[in-house]
């Protein structure tokens, strides 16, 4: 661990933080990988590895001639609900514009969601508690009324709801940074904070993410497609001030 530690921390923007089981890598303040000590080998995430590719560092490579014996963690596969048919229950999606990811079934309340942890998911509100397709605590009578709406999502271009760019930004941000939603920008543009002088404004137009020292993001602009290479940028430019 101690020299995979060494070997990371020489490469800009990198930390570890790592006991005697776990160590985890941080480029510019965002976990970027995990390694798990399992005495005799490494498990390592492929993250990791990918993360430190765009750095022209092989971490592999680099195992391999310390004689540091490892296995990547495999990905868990995406199980997508079977969608059973015949399932005769009233859906009727919101047309208020905005709100086109929710709607009411047999006259529930229901939000198709997006998030890091979870995905894709739905949570309708059943007797005033809500309840969410990937939950163990469902009950069994909701199984149908997921299954409906998974039906009419996957036959429709339906998108759900993500994470608006400010929380997502402060999700990811280092200790003792904030993030806040830019009024009047639908959610397309934050201001990233580290003290009253020290901050930028990330705004998202299309695939690309603009990062600036001002609200006007034209002006004195980053450009990046690559929202952790934009965050990179965000704190480079904050340190700066």
């Amino acid at each position: 661990m101690d020299t995979i530690k060494a070997e990371l921390e020489e490469l800009e923007g990198f930390r570890v933080d790592h006991d005697e089981m776990i160590l985890k890598v941080y480029h510019w303040g965002t976990e970027v990988g995990v390694a798990y000590h399992y005495g005799s080998y490494l498990d390592i995430t492929p993250s990791l590895i990918n993360e430190l590719a765009k750095q022209e560092l092989n971490l592999e490579g680099f195992m391999v001639d310390n004689d540091i014996y490892y296995q990547l963690i495999k990905p868990k596969s995406i199980k997508y609900p079977k969608i059973k048919l015949g399932l005769n229950h009233k859906i009727v999606w919101s047309q208020e514009k905005g709100f086109e990811y929710s709607g009411l079934i047999d006259g529930y309340h229901f939000y198709y969601r997006r998030n890091y942890y979870h995905g894709d998911y739905i949570e309708i509100i059943y007797n005033y508690c809500p309840y969410y397709s990937y939950g163990s605590s469902t009950p069994q009578e909701l199984n149908s009324y997921f299954e409906a709406i998974w039906r009419e999502i996957e036959s429709s271009e339906r998108l759900p709801l993500e994470p608006s760019l400010g929380s997502k930004v402060a999700s990811y941000l280092p200790w003792g940074f904030k993030a806040y939603k830019v009024e009047g920008s639908a959610d397309s543009q934050c201001k990233i904070q580290r003290t009253v002088r020290q901050y930028c404004y990330l705004k998202k137009f299309g695939n690309q993410y603009y990062i600036s020292p001002t609200e006007n993001w034209q002006l004195q602009t980053q450009v990046t497609t690559n929202l952790f290479q934009a965050l990179k940028i965000a704190l480079q430019l904050i340190d700066s001030l």
